[in-house]
């Protein structure tokens, strides 16, 4: 541990759980959860937990860069769609903080992802096209349309 105590400010953890208590073992500082933003509050509108540079995991609170099924699987028994479906998450949600996320589709356009893939869900499985985009809709999604709904009754863009 004393090695850490000259480079602790500069120190990179990826893939860490860091909890309230670890920041000060360390030397950094870990910015807790707002008084404000409480779980319950982050529950309500789980669009709130996502945040530029950090994803609070809705559970135990844990702040990460990216929400990973083995912290889900270890630490509450569940895979990444139980947690989507249980916390009203679109399936299609990367549980990721905004700036990983504006990393992988930076470099997914410029290695060309889109054109690489060859298969069309619709065109290769017809069940798709039957059901005609059946869908359940998540929490998220109801609340984003709440507020399109909102703003365009006020006039405010």
């Amino acid at each position: 541990m004393s090695a850490l105590k000259g480079r602790a400010s500069s120190l990179t953890l990826p893939g860490r759980i860091l909890g309230p208590d670890d920041g000060a073992n360390l030397g950094i500082a870990i910015r807790p959860l707002p008084r404000r933003s409480s779980l319950a509050v982050l529950r309500a509108d789980p669009r709130q937990a996502v945040e530029h540079d950090l994803i609070r995991c809705l559970v135990c609170g844990s702040a990460f860069r990216q929400l990973t099924n083995t912290h889900l699987r270890r630490h509450h028994g569940m895979t990444a769609d139980e947690y989507k479906r249980q916390f009203g998450y679109n399936r299609g949600r990367p549980l990721m903080c905004g700036a990983l996320q504006r990393l992988y589709t930076e470099r997914a356009v410029k290695i060309g992802l889109a054109a690489r893939i060859r298969q069309r869900p619709i065109l290769a499985r017809p069940e798709l096209r039957r059901r005609g985009g059946a869908r359940t809709i998540a929490l998220e999604e109801i609340l984003t349309r709440r507020e399109v709904r909102e703003r365009g009754r006020t006039g405010v863009l």
